[in-house]
């Protein structure tokens, strides 16, 4: 028997508003109900009216007649267990692929393991090795007029004086211009 809460709830799971429990819940009553799908089947093609969606009138009663087309199919038997066991074959062909692939890894494993043992480098021939490289004299930026030099040369401490103080890690907010002119 059909009531206003089951009207309720069938509006409200068209609506997508039932959570999953109650959603079960009245699809089992639906299942259940010859008129609870009718009235489901009704609100179902009240939406599509109102989304002005495309009713087709040969889609009335489908669910009835999926339900009937159900219970027309054959129901499949389960395939037993026991057929691998009826196999004897099975169980030697499994040891003899295992014993295929140990001797597959034996032949890759022979050459490394059977070399002759003074071609085995000892442990001073396994020491690294260090080169020199090879130094760059650094010659200091010769330029023509000395007082230059200096002045560049304070650009610079102050530069590293003030760059970690500021956090930057590139360019500074601020720049120090250092210039020469001939004429001063």
């Amino acid at each position: 028997m059909m009531t206003d809460e089951h009207r309720q709830r069938l509006s409200q799971l068209l609506d997508g508003e039932l959570g999953s429990r109650s959603a079960l819940r009245v699809l089992d009553a639906v299942n259940g109900d010859g008129e609870l799908r009718g009235t489901w089947e009704r609100y179902g093609l009240i939406g599509q009216a109102i989304r002005a969606e495309g009713i087709d009138p040969g889609c009335r009663g489908i669910a009835d007649q999926v339900w009937a087309r159900l219970e027309q199919e054959p129901i499949p038997l389960p395939v037993s267990r026991g057929s691998a066991r009826k196999r004897p074959g099975a169980r030697k062909l499994a040891a003899l692929a295992m014993a295929a692939s140990a001797a597959f890894v034996a032949f890759l494993a022979a050459p490394t393991l059977l070399q002759d043992s003074g071609s085995i480098p000892r442990e001073g021939d396994m020491a690294p090795r260090f080169v020199e490289r090879e130094s760059i004299p650094i010659s200091r930026l010769q330029l023509e007029q000395p007082g230059l030099a200096s002045k560049l040369d304070l650009y610079l401490v102050t530069h590293q004086a003030t760059a970690p103080a500021t956090g930057a890690k590139g360019m500074l907010p601020y720049a120090t211009l250092v210039g020469y002119e001939s004429g001063r």
